[in-house]
């Protein structure tokens, strides 16, 4: 019976979905094909009619996180009725406890940060495109144009989460997260 390219096409979502998931919650080395595979609902012979190598599946899934990332940002802006400021509704879901406990559902920079200095250049240029684009969205969030006054608020938001979801104290996780979007929100303040 043969597999019509819509169903192709939907096993790869689906493995593009898991493998996304699993390297934000374990990391870029700890994800295993086998495992992976049987996660998305296939037998393991069915990787190779969808990824030349398990680099080429580490770097779409990666890309998969990222363009995740890029819908939830174009999605927040501010309501009408809201006194939330552009940047704020950029920073408040990156410093969130709901963020922070769940890196599988949450930004791949974050997640990966730690991690990608030891990875393969093509990983790397990919999360060095996401900082310019998420430095440069934050830049015009707080009135700025390119991607300078970003990058430190983009340092901040990644060291934070990086720091709750290290620390072993729930108290001191969210001490950090609220600091750190106050330090975060002083920017917006400074610019208005």
């Amino acid at each position: 019976m043969g597999y019509s390219q819509a169903q192709k096409a939907e096993s790869k979502r689906r493995v593009l979905e898991v493998a996304s998931r699993q390297i934000r919650e374990n990391g870029i080395e700890a994800l295993g094909v086998a495992d992976c595979m049987r996660s998305a609902g296939l037998t393991h012979g069915a990787f190779y009619g969808h990824f030349a190598s398990r680099d080429a599946l580490i770097v779409e899934a990666l890309e998969h996180a990222l363009g995740q990332s890029e819908k939830r940002m174009a999605s927040r802006t501010p309501d009408e009725d809201s006194a939330q400021t552009p940047l704020g509704a950029i920073a408040e879901p990156f410093l969130s406890e709901v963020h922070a406990k769940n890196p599988g559902n949450g930004c791949a920079l974050c997640a990966l940060a730690g991690e990608a200095r030891h990875a393969n250049d093509e990983v790397r240029a990919l999360l060095t495109r996401y900082v310019q684009q998420l430095a440069s969205r934050i830049a015009k969030a707080v009135g700025h144009e390119g991607e300078t006054a970003g990058l430190g608020i983009v340092a901040t938001i990644v060291g934070a989460i990086t720091l709750a979801r290290t620390v072993d104290d729930d108290d001191l996780a969210k001490s950090i997260l609220a600091s750190s979007l106050a330090l975060v929100m002083s920017q917006d303040l400074a610019v208005q």
